[in-house]
């Protein structure tokens, strides 16, 4: 558990930082180091570790559970056996699809907490009960399309890597 905390901070940091970077306008940030700055200016350390980091586990925890379950049950099936050499490729796809699906709205909601910045702190409930009376239950599924598409090729190799390094050193 000790090990995971750290780890979870400086996820957090780079999920942060790539958010508001992505959304910036006006090219408000020069570079990260520059954005890095002026979370802490406008909200100090707690908003550089903090903000998002509800959603950002209520994210992660689940999803890899269903990815390495998926793709575990998967490499057991006949598909898997037919598949031969490829069936890394294949399974890794189709477990990075499936780990994103249930948890995609949770992402997008992480987002929008994270796209913040100075005195505002709504909870990412407020922020997901605010989306859903603007937008409806469709904007909880805004981009999924190339997230699934990113996905897909992302684990597909990430598992066929895993399993080409397995074979050299096992």
């Amino acid at each position: 558990m000790e090990l995971q905390q750290p780890t979870c901070d400086v996820t957090e940091i780079l999920e942060r930082v790539k958010v508001m970077m992505q959304a910036q306008q006006n090219s408000l940030y020069a570079n990260e180091l520059e954005c890095i700055q002026a979370v802490l200016e406008n909200e100090g350390w707690t908003g550089l570790f903090s903000r998002g980091l509800g959603p950002t586990l209520a994210r992660e925890v689940p999803s890899y559970g269903i990815y390495f379950v998926v793709y575990g049950v998967l490499m057991q099936t006949a598909l898997a056996e037919g598949l031969g050499s490829v069936a890394p490729l294949v399974c890794g796809a189709i477990s990075g699809c499936a780990c994103w699906i249930p948890v995609y709205p949770i992402d997008v909601v992480k987002t929008l907490v994270q796209n913040t910045e100075g005195g505002n702190e709504d909870s990412a409930m407020d922020v997901a009960m605010q989306l859903y009376r603007d937008e409806g239950v469709g904007a909880f599924y805004n981009g999924l399309t190339p997230k699934m598409l990113r996905a897909s090729v992302n684990h597909a190799v990430t598992f066929w890597v895993y399993d080409l390094m397995m074979g050299v050193l096992v």
